[in-house]
């Protein structure tokens, strides 16, 4: 049976600690835990609140789950590794699209 890593090579991305992890595109099962947090994030008006932080935190945490399983169930350890830029990379890659496009 061939796997999400056999099907797509990933994206390289360099997080805010200095550490290269390849991110590959979500599964359909990450894919729905993911869009009902990604759904609640409410950055329209420019601005961000923590708990629309929290929301990146866990919506990070689940990019990362089958990459890094312990960072990605630790917030804390997922704060110290993201940044807005390495987030965004993140986040795109994981949908499938190329960060570096």
């Amino acid at each position: 049976m061939a796997q999400n890593k056999d099907l797509h090579g990933g994206t390289e991305i360099v997080f805010a600690d200095g550490v290269k992890r390849v991110i590959r595109p979500l599964t359909i099962r990450q894919l729905r835990k993911f869009m009902k947090v990604a759904n609640q994030l409410k950055t329209d008006d420019g601005e961000m609140s923590d708990e629309d932080i929290d929301k990146m935190v866990e919506a990070a945490g689940i990019a990362l789950a089958k990459i890094e399983p312990e960072i990605a169930e630790d917030p804390e350890a997922l704060e110290d590794i993201l940044d807005l830029r390495c987030f965004g990379e993140l986040m795109n890659a994981a949908m499938g699209g190329d960060p570096n496009q």
